[in-house]
């Protein structure tokens, strides 16, 4: 490995040649030595069209550029992007999100300062099709998540209230030497950053959210407010829950206090979404050896779509978030409900305005 670079920027992509540009052009923003760009092309059917979108970075020398000579599917186009890293750390970043400016000074300082942190998350700007800022999440201070150090963990594992709050899980920043050794895992299909966080903190890494917007993920804006993301569906992300189940229950090593934690029925309706009633019915598919991803995520996914969390439910998440991200979480929260009812709003006056 190269002492010399310190960060690989990765960016796996997959068709969307009219993007590509303008994501390594953001990682190109920064001018330190200490980096290296490595864009890794999975055979879309696109890829000429993307290869001639960044040729001119290629030739230079700016970038390096992989063209894979077949589909290897989600998580293993990261893998090989990895592999291919020379960095102490690997940030990977989606092919139609960006990087802001500074976001690698930032980092150089956090790992300095916390050498002992294997897995670095931080805060984003959530933007629309056309680039513009619509939400910001972030904590509001610096957090370490270890097991058996905290009950911190567990809000991670139950994905619902911390996550996504304080961090993305895709666009992290993790030395190279874990990334390599755990792996992101194809089984889970879009859940495999998920897996990847949680298989560092079972294998004892520290994983630390810090307080810096860093970067900017694009997502489709819906009506009322509300987004989607550009890679998956609702219904998708509630069948991958399925498939996280199994792959955590079939691991014959699993630390017992995680073991404990997946047959707690409280827990279960709080990862799958859905009422505890349905979290009662579901222990019993737990049962099967081996368990039954797509059986555990059809039932999910069944159960998640039709259920409505009232209005004590929502606020018993953001209290579990306040108790993690402290107090200042609720200006947060605040200012998210505030961005998405402008939104909303300014969204009505365009389809009032429309023919």
């Amino acid at each position: 490995m190269s002492s010399s670079i310190l960060f690989s920027l990765l960016v796996p992509s997959y068709n969307r040649p009219e993007l590509i540009r303008e994501t390594v052009n953001s990682l190109l923003a920064d001018d330190s030595r200490d980096l290296e760009i490595i864009v890794s092309d999975d055979a879309s059917p696109r890829r000429t069209e993307i290869k001639t979108a960044v040729s001119g970075l290629i030739q230079s020398g700016r970038i390096k550029y992989i063209q894979q000579e077949k589909n290897l599917g989600w998580s293993n186009n990261r893998n090989a992007l990895v592999a291919a890293a020379q960095g102490e750390y690997v940030i990977l970043l989606g092919d139609d999100d960006r990087l802001k400016a500074g976001a690698i000074h930032c980092l150089r300082e956090w790992t300095i300062k916390y050498p002992e942190v294997s897995i670095f998350g931080f805060g984003y700007d959530i933007i629309d099709e056309r680039g513009n800022r619509v939400f910001t999440l972030c904590t509001p201070k610096s957090i370490l998540y270890e097991i058996r150090s905290n009950d911190h963990w567990k809000e991670i594992l139950a994905y619902d209230a911390v996550p996504m709050w304080s961090h993305h899980p895709f666009t992290l920043c993790s030395k190279r030497e874990v990334a390599l050794a755990i792996r992101y895992n194809p089984t889970v299909d879009i859940a495999d950053d998920v897996v990847f966080i949680f298989d560092a903190l079972e294998q004892g890494h520290k994983f630390m959210t810090i307080p810096e917007i860093l970067f900017q993920w694009r997502v489709a804006i819906e009506a009322g407010g509300s987004y989607s993301t550009l890679s998956g569906s609702m219904e998708r992300c509630y069948r991958t829950r399925g498939l996280i189940l199994a792959e955590w229950l079939n691991r014959p090593a699993l630390r017992q206090e995680v073991a404990s934690l997946l047959r707690d029925p409280r827990f279960l309706a709080r990862f799958c979404m859905f009422k505890s009633s349905d979290a009662i019915e579901l222990l019993r598919l737990l049962d099967a050896e081996p368990a039954d991803g797509k059986a555990l995520g059809d039932f999910i996914c069944d159960r998640a779509m039709v259920a409505r969390l009232s209005f004590l439910e929502l606020l018993e998440r953001q209290a579990r978030a306040v108790k993690v991200m402290g107090f200042m979480h609720v200006l947060n929260y605040l200012r998210y409900k505030w961005d998405q009812n402008r939104l909303a709003g300014s969204l009505r006056k365009k389809a009032t305005r429309s023919p």
